[in-house]
């Protein structure tokens, strides 16, 4: 949880009232750093980047999560904000990847915060989107009423939360409010290749080891699981991977490529989308074992609702949709009942 020895990074601008899309970037002249705790960081004006914004060269020392942030000040109705876009070039010298965070003040003294579900992306141009919702109240503030009211935010911190030490430069060239759903222009590519975005789901007796290993096509890094399932009974080890937090409606199906060996008696795949409520929704027929690399297409339209879990409304919502499992289930013959699973190139398309 982000915490009261927050590392802030400034942005003092005075936006005005307007028409179109709520641009926070429109305006870095005041941006200036607030030296606090484990950071070092110095903000520049991005040059050459065709776009306002700025450049923030930072160096985080320690282990402990720390959020180097922006402020700014919002304005117009916010209540139809769908998400924060940040169009941004990340490269690190050190430390692992940091995800996007946003904090948001009230101004009867709450304050909110919400992390983005996937580390960013690093180098190259990129764009995240963060949802405005799911938000958690801050021990930096104290809300009277213990709810977030878009029309009572003051301010806004965004930035990145750092869990390692870490040095680095981000460049802002984009940070707006839209109120538009996310419309897909190709198939969109899901980080797969960090073992932090995955867990594994497994009985008691099962066996499961997970990493992320270079054996995809051509040395592609790949999920590898190692499982040991007891035979004669009922079990599952299912990987769970966490999706990015986006909307998936304008998408039709879901792609990946994978190779799997599986134990006698269980004769394929566990392949489900998880609800926010736990709601599971499977692919029938399941994907079969493959000894070389196949890509399998799964449609939405074609998922079930798990018998084992429940859904009130009982059909797939893609705007509540949080994990992808990629598993085994069932009944191994054989005594041991080990496997593995192999998966790469993650994808949803339209």
């Amino acid at each position: 949880m982000l915490h009261r020895r927050v590392c802030v990074l400034v942005l003092l601008a005075v936006l005005g009232q307007g028409c179109g899309p709520r641009r926070l970037t429109d305006r870095i002249e005041g941006w200036r750093w607030i030296p606090l705790g484990q950071i070092a960081a110095r903000v520049d004006k991005a040059r050459g980047m065709g776009l306002p914004g700025a450049k923030v060269t930072f160096l985080k020392a320690g282990d402990e999560r720390r959020f180097l942030a922006l402020e700014t000040i919002p304005w117009g109705d916010l209540s139809t904000a769908k998400a924060l876009l940040v169009q941004y070039r990340l490269s690190l010298r050190a430390g692992t990847r940091p995800r996007l965070g946003l904090m948001v003040f009230e101004q009867d003294g709450g304050a909110w915060f919400k992390v983005g579900g996937v580390p960013l992306m690093l180098d190259g141009l990129a764009e995240a989107r963060l949802l405005l919702r799911g938000f958690r109240p801050s021990e930096l503030g104290e809300d009277k009423d213990g709810q977030l009211q878009w029309s009572q935010v003051a301010r806004f911190w965004i930035g990145l939360v750092l869990d390692s030490p870490t040095e680095g430069v981000l460049t802002l060239t984009r940070v707006e409010l839209t109120g538009e759903a996310g419309r897909p222009t190709g198939p969109q590519p899901t980080p797969f290749d960090d073992a932090s975005l995955w867990t594994v789901g497994k009985d008691p007796a099962a066996e499961g080891k997970l990493a992320i290993r270079n054996e995809g096509p051509a040395g592609r890094p790949c999920m590898r699981f190692e499982f040991a399932l007891p035979g004669d009974k009922h079990m599952f080890a299912l990987p769970a991977l966490a999706l990015p937090d986006t909307e998936l409606v304008g998408y039709r199906a879901l792609r990946f490529a994978y190779k799997a060996k599986l134990p006698a008696g269980i004769n394929g795949l566990l392949v489900s989308l998880q609800e926010r409520n736990h709601a599971q929704y499977y692919a029938e027929p399941a994907p079969a074992p493959s000894d070389d690399w196949k890509t399998v297409t799964i449609p939405f339209d074609t998922l079930k609702l798990g018998a084992w879990t429940k859904d009130e409304n009982g059909q797939l919502d893609l705007g509540e949709v949080e994990s992808l499992i990629i598993g085994v289930h069932g009944t191994a013959t054989d005594r041991s009942g080990t496997g593995l699973i192999w998966v790469t190139d993650v994808e949803f398309v339209p």
